[in-house]
């Protein structure tokens, strides 16, 4: 157990210190910092548009101006010639002409490098309020017939989706939000696998390209070694999550209190985030992790030299980057080759979550999904296992392949040895 350890500490200790590994998780912290503080500033410095109201009417002109938002601010001028003159000197970004006779219209006039576009149907809704307003008195409509006029007709919405056959009701937001969950995942899982077995494809790679894997197995096993390193590389995918934890827990202790944040929070659901789907997709993406490590082990045991890393690296890039297109196919509808994917070992990794967060398949058929995905791991592990132990010192100048299938004769001559 102690030599398992000193792998373990070994492995976890290097990639730490790395750069490339620094790199992969301060990354996304900074452009996420970048990105907040960019759209902090603008939300703070956005201003109402300016705009001149000028009409024969200067109970019109403060009906106007009353009408003014966080998008337009109205200010009642007495003339155009008046009005003109400010946006000549551009104080303001139009300058609305409002007429009276016979009806209410407008002729809307602004620059062309204004700091704030209006858009005319702000204008046309404002105005033709007022014009309806105009109408009622016209025909001597009082305030309660006016109302009554203006009273539009009763909708009401319920979202619901299909669990089991059966509807349970969701949150009118929960759809947005489960597309948008479904998305986040779907590129997590891809670069988190694809990145985390490449580094341990690299790391068995460069060892035995290298020739330090037979001083190394001289005096530990190949098992534990694997395992060692196995166990490394998942530790350092622990690591970055806590330091993601730790870095959200500080952003939300400043953001919290911010109105930007909590108007944006006051319209989502976030009912997903502690539901049986999140279970199932984090559940999938341990799972997913561990495959993908275990077959990062295997591909790096077949090199002979440093310059094959690559070639050691290329499958997990072609099966990560399948489940991936797959999974944003899935974002679009479901089909039958949807359908198998979600249960074909690797490609299930990436496209059950999403099939499940789009509510295109059940519970039961996640869970089973699952299922077959365990199942898998702990064969393919077995089998690796196996593999790599009969094969990490064995160097060969054949193709990728081939040698992928000497490893297996081998392993099954062993195997029947033993038996």
């Amino acid at each position: 157990m102690h030599k398992f350890w000193v792998v373990f500490s070994q492995v976890y200790k290097k990639n730490l210190h790395s750069g490339s590994w620094l790199f992969l998780v301060l990354s996304p912290l900074v452009f996420a910092g970048i990105a907040g503080l960019v759209g902090y500033f603008v939300a703070q410095n956005v201003a109402p548009a300016q705009v001149a109201v000028v009409s024969p009417a200067p109970a019109l002109s403060q009906a106007i101006v009353k009408t003014s938002d966080g998008d337009v601010h109205f200010r009642a001028y007495s003339s155009a010639k008046k009005a003109n003159a400010a946006l000549n000197r551009e104080r303001l970004d139009g300058v609305l002409t409002v007429t009276t006779t016979p009806v209410i219209g407008a002729r809307y006039v602004e620059r062309s490098n204004a700091d704030n576009s209006v858009d005319s149907t702000t204008l046309t809704a404002t105005l033709s309020r007022l014009k309806l307003q105009q109408t009622a008195a016209s025909l001597h409509l009082g305030a309660p017939q006016l109302a009554a006029l203006l009273s539009p007709a009763k909708v009401t919405t319920k979202t619901v989706a299909i669990e089991d056959g059966q509807q349970v009701a969701k949150n009118s937001s929960a759809a947005a939000v489960n597309r948008g969950f479904a998305g986040v995942l779907t590129i997590f899982i891809m670069v988190i696998t694809m990145v985390y077995g490449s580094i341990l494809a690299q790391e068995i790679a460069t060892e035995k390209g290298s020739r330090i894997m037979e001083i190394l197995l001289s005096s530990v096993s190949a098992t534990t070694q694997f395992f060692g390193k196995l166990a490394g590389i998942l530790a350092l995918l622990v690591t970055q999550f806590l330091a993601y934890v730790v870095a959200g827990g500080v952003a939300w202790f400043w953001l919290r209190d911010r109105d930007f944040v909590k108007s944006f929070l006051a319209h989502i659901d976030f009912s997903i985030l502690g539901s049986q789907t999140t279970l199932i997709a984090v559940l999938f993406f341990v799972v997913g992790v561990m495959t993908y490590a275990v077959l990062a082990a295997l591909t790096g045991s077949l090199v002979s030299n440093q310059e094959q890393v690559q070639t050691a690296v290329m499958p997990i890039s072609m099966l990560g980057l399948a489940g991936y297109f797959l999974a944003l196919v899935a974002q679009s509808g479901n089909s039958p080759l949807l359908q198998v994917a979600s249960y074909v070992p690797f490609l299930n990794i990436t496209v059950m979550p999403v099939q499940l967060a789009l509510d295109h398949v059940g519970f039961g058929a996640a869970w089973l999904s699952l299922g077959v995905a365990v199942v898998f791991l702990i064969v393919f592990t077995w089998v690796v296992v196996g593999v790599y132990r009969s094969n990490v010192l064995v160097y060969s100048d054949a193709n990728f392949m081939k040698r992928l299938r000497t490893s297996f004769s081998i392993w099954q001559a062993e195997r029947r040895t033993k038996g």
